[in-house]
């Protein structure tokens, strides 16, 4: 059956909400027995002696029709192992819908519901690895992680309210002696609506809300209190060593002393023994009493075991399936091995998803028109109008504390994992152009297959990311960067086109760059040089107007792979920055303290005191020396480095990368990874730096220095002797190398046999005025591509013939690639 969004409405109308849903799973009733004597039925339990360990002489062999389980539980360390090792079905193994699980691809914490990057260390702790928390039902993760103590709740109180027949709930042909998940799905939403848009705070098991499961005991009260009353907290009992070290609380027991020592159960247990029962009693030919009975497979000697791996424990010396070995606590300092892949299909968000037969309200439904029926009338035919809107993806993320703009930390780190932060931040001057501050002065250590979380300079972007950078809008494949190519003269790879005499980068032309400030021409309806913040802020705005058929009209895989096609994003540009044949666009800062339309934070644009001398160069904090220098182009200083923000710059194509990547992976999930290494665009990324995207860098005044500003008197190309890259690092041995995106290949008059003139020593000059560009930002008088050459500029003919049919021929091209 299909589920409607609205039909779910009209539902959660008529019920109640779960702040009064306040039934009790331990009542008795005439409908259901109490739930822990459901669980003794669906696990049969073995005899303990009065310590809790099993009596070995009362044990008999484990066979699907007669096995019996521990009922002295406190570890869940051998979940998912044969019972005669104490522990019980895993949430995987009961096939719990919601469980949005990890996989076992060798990572920390698999077949748990905490995901920690693929190539994450085992010393990570699982509040790194986060579970799955939606805002909106109808993405590829569908609700996301809904614990299992909400499923049990739900299907409890479902029944008890009669929400559904016995004969809606199960479907034996297609899910055996389970609830179908769209039935359950449906009556979590019941007792637990959402509001779109919203992560749902689900209320713990411990409270009338959550359903007041009575084998929680939770440790709220410490170690050394296992009794009652019970004070919220997890359920398991750590030390306070334990607990200050951050790792996972998973590994500690359950209670293990006092009155309720061994009687913690998980709720997916509970769940699964309510789940058995209801079937048995529905379908009792087909449907035992016990789940062992109804899942015979569980005790296949080849069946990839689904516990997941624990950290050294104290008592790992002694017997396996001994009491003593189950009550271990970690040993600190912790010492965790991730383990092997294992090829174990889990209950991941996304396999769920697909299970659920649900309509989004807003999305446009195509029905065929039938003859009316007996029982209906024909209606008159309605005018055509605009398709609905299509809110079917999820709601991108927000930060209340930036206006409730796009939280861009977020989706950049979704894109972009960034190695671990130091324990007080990132370094920092105590000016600029000053000295480190002592407490801030640990740098990042590198992690392979993630980036540099304190960034301050542009110079490694397009190498390992190890080097410290970040990928180039090249390499995120920015279609309207047009970028110089890579022959050596100066701002290769820039937007800023240079002959291979060229000083002042800065005043080297941009492609269409020709109609003053914070303007681009449009030619045959493609853009000139736009920032990236502009294309940003069209998407950001197209997305949140919910536009109608995203996945379909935005994304052609087999012509644009993740990326966002570019007549649709010539469309979108136009749509909302186009003013007859230009793009205007303002900004990307807080025009009297709102943002403008292009609003971006982590440009973190002059910041005061580090840039009240008129120094910095848009987002290039630049020293008053280097920027008296005059010819110095900005982008080869630093971004911030003073204050709380220091390292924090992030570039908008950055930004834009992951949010088109964030976008696609709802439409194409499996064709189009959640990171951007991961994805088609990351593939080979910094591998060679020879063929790299990387810019050839001028000399700095610490060479050795990732904060440091260009050296006074300037001087291009850097001398290679510390970590900048120069032309050997970049070039080779080779006089231009090509370059993997719509490069304006022609705009450089290149003499092979001109020899390639030495390092530039700057010309007297006079200090910019406060009106004229900074950095890469375009202004009016700057040099155009169909302006001719200045007394100013070098004698070199910028335009070769045809250049424009070139530019554009060479992106015709670069859209059917």
């Amino acid at each position: 059956m299909k589920f409607s969004a609205l039909a779910t409405a009209t539902a959660l109308a008529l019920a109640p909400s779960f702040a009064s849903a306040s039934r009790m799973l331990n009542e008795t009733s005439s409908d259901l027995p109490e739930i822990n004597d459901l669980m003794n039925i669906a696990f049969p339990m073995w005899e303990v002696n009065g310590k809790g360990e099993r009596d070995m002489k009362k044990a008999t062999p484990c066979t699907v029709d007669d096995c019996q389980w521990n009922p002295f539980y406190v570890t869940k360390r051998y979940d998912g192992l044969h019972p005669d090792f104490g522990g019980h079905p895993s949430d995987n193994d009961v096939k719990y819908a919601f469980f949005a699980s990890s996989p076992f691809a060798g990572q920390p914490y698999p077949g748990t519901p905490h995901h920690c990057p693929p190539d994450a260390l085992d010393n990570i702790t699982a509040g790194e690895c986060p579970k799955i928390k939606t805002t909106s039902d109808f993405g590829a993760e569908g609700p996301g992680h809904v614990p299992p103590h909400i499923g049990l709740a739900s299907l409890t109180w479902a029944v008890r309210d009669g929400l559904f027949s016995m004969e809606d709930m199960f479907d034996y042909e297609n899910f055996e002696c389970r609830v179908i998940p769209n039935v359950l799905f449906q009556m979590v939403r019941n007792y637990f609506p959402r509001t779109e848009g919203e992560i749902i705070d689900y209320p713990p098991p411990i409270v009338p809300e959550g359903g007041d499961f009575q084998y929680e005991f939770p440790s709220g009260r410490g170690l050394e209190n296992q009794e009652p009353p019970y004070e919220p907290g997890p359920p398991h009992w750590c030390t306070e060593e334990m607990l200050a070290t951050g790792h996972w609380d998973g590994v500690c027991p359950y209670i293990f002393e006092g009155p309720d020592a061994g009687k913690y159960r998980h709720p997916h247990i509970a769940y699964a023994a309510l789940e058995v029962y209801l079937a048995n009693q529905t379908m009792p030919d087909k449907c035992a009493t016990t789940w062992l009975q109804n899942n015979p497979w569980f005790l296949d000697e080849d069946r990839l075991p689904t516990d997941t791996p624990f950290p050294v424990m104290s008592n790992d010396n002694s017997d396996a399936k001994s009491l003593k070995n189950w009550l271990g606590q970690p040993v600190l300092p912790w010492s965790y091995e991730s383990g092997d892949a294992r090829d174990i299909e889990v209950m991941s968000a996304e396999a769920t998803r697909a299970l659920l037969d649900i309509e989004d309200p807003t999305t446009t439904t195509t029905t065929t028109t039938e003859a009316p029926t007996t029982t209906e009338t024909a209606a008159e035919p309605e005018p055509e109008s605009e398709p609905e809107s299509e809110c079917t993806l999820q709601p991108i993320p927000t930060n209340p504390d930036d206006f409730d703009e796009p939280h861009w930390e977020t989706i950049l780190e979704l894109a972009f994992p960034t190695w671990n932060v130091p324990a007080n931040g990132c370094p920092r001057l105590d000016s600029l152009g000053g000295t480190i501050v002592p407490e801030f002065s640990d740098f990042p250590v590198p992690e392979d297959g993630k980036f540099n979380p304190c960034y301050y300079t542009k110079a490694f972007a397009g190498l390992d990311p190890k080097l410290g950078g970040y990928p180039t809008p090249i390499d995120t494949r920015y279609p309207y960067e047009y970028a110089a190519p890579f022959q050596k003269q100066p701002g290769d790879g820039s937007t800023h086109h240079c002959t291979l005499d060229a000083i002042d980068i800065g005043a080297c032309p941009k492609f269409l760059n020709d109609c003053g400030k914070d303007c681009a021409s449009v030619k045959d309806g493609v853009p000139g040089h736009i920032p990236p913040f502009v294309a940003l802020a069209a998407i950001k705005n197209a997305y949140n107007s919910c536009t109608p058929n995203i996945c379909s009209e935005w994304f052609d895989f087999e012509s644009s792979g993740c990326s966002i096609q570019q007549p649709k994003l010539d469309e979108l540009v136009i749509k909302y920055f186009g003013d007859g044949d230009t793009i205007k666009f303002q900004p990307p800062i807080l025009l009297d303290g709102k943002p403008s339309s292009t609003y971006y934070r982590l440009e973190y644009l002059g910041e005061s005191p580090a840039c009240d001398d008129g120094n910095c160069r848009g987002p290039h904090y630049c020293s008053k020396e280097v920027a008296d220098e005059g010819v110095i182009w900005g982008d080869f200083c630093p971004y911030v480095l003073t204050g709380e923000n220091s390292g924090q710059y992030r570039h908008p194509h950055l930004a834009l990368a992951a949010l088109e990547l964030w976008i696609a992976n709802q439409c194409m999930p499996e064709m189009c990874a959640p990171q951007w290494l991961d994805s088609p665009n990351g593939q080979g990324y910094g591998v060679d730096s020879t063929k790299s995207t990387a810019i050839v860098w001028a000399e700095m005044d610490n060479n050795d220095d990732p904060m440091a500003q260009p050296a006074v008197p300037y001087k291009w190309p850097n001398s290679e002797s510390g970590i900048y890259p120069g032309h050997t690092m970049l070039y080779g041995d080779s006089a231009s190398k090509e370059a993997p995106a719509p490069f304006v290949i022609e705009f450089v008059d290149v003499n092979p046999d001109t020899p390639e003139p030495p390092a530039a020593e700057p010309p007297v000059a006079d200090k910019p005025k406060a009106d004229e560009p900074t950095a890469d930002e375009p202004a009016a008088g700057e040099p155009a591509f169909n302006a001719p050459a200045t007394a100013s500029e070098p004698s070199s003919a910028w335009l070769m013939p045809n250049t424009m049919a070139i530019v554009f021929t060479g992106l015709a091209c670069i859209l059917m690639m």
